[in-house]
C-alpha cells in the first residue's frame, strides 16, 4: 500500500493516475473492494470518509474504520499483482479549528493518517503537482 497526501486541489489523484500508469479503479462510496477487477485500487478523499464517521460515537466510528481498512488491506494481500493507493488531503494545515466537531475530525484524520503511514510501503506528499517521497 502507498499513501499520498498534500494540500487540497494540488493534483494528488492526477499524479497517482499518471505515475502508476495502470488500469485502475477509484473506489466508490459503499463499493466492496472484492468487486474491483483492476490491479490498482485508488481510495481518494479519505478525509471526507473520516468526516462522515465523526457524527457517530467514537467506538462505532473506530469499528467502521477498522473494518473498511482491513478489507482494503486484505484485497491487496490476496494477489501480489494488486496495488492499493490511499489519497488523503492535509486538512487545516496545522491550524486548530474553532468548532469542536472540526477539531474531532482533524484529530481522527491525523490518527488515521499515522496508521496508514505506519503500514504503507511508500508515502508521498504532493504540493502543486510536485511529489516528494517521505517513506
Amino acid at each position: 500500500m502507498d499513501f499520498v497526501t498534500g494540500g487540497a486541489y494540488n493534483g494528488k489523484l492526477d499524479w497517482v493516475i499518471e505515475d502508476y500508469d495502470s488500469d485502475y479503479t477509484i473506489l466508490k462510496e459503499g463499493q466492496i473492494p472484492a468487486t474491483v477487477g483492476t490491479s490498482l485500487l485508488i481510495v481518494n478523499n479519505l478525509e471526507e470518509m473520516i468526516q462522515k464517521d465523526c457524527t457517530k460515537p467514537e467506538e462505532a466510528a473506530d469499528r467502521l474504520w477498522e473494518a473498511f481498512y482491513y478489507s482494503l488491506m486484505g484485497w491487496e494481500r490476496t494477489d501480489p499483482a494488486r496495488q492499493l493507493v490511499m489519497i488523503g488531503t492535509d486538512i487545516t494545515g496545522g491550524i486548530v479549528p474553532v468548532q469542536q466537531r472540526d477539531r474531532l475530525w482533524r484529530d481522527r484524520t491525523g490518527f488515521i493518517y499515522q496508521q496508514i503511514t505506519n503500514d504503507a510501503k511508500r508515502v508521498f506528499r504532493l504540493w502543486f503537482g510536485i511529489s516528494e517521497q517521505l517513506k
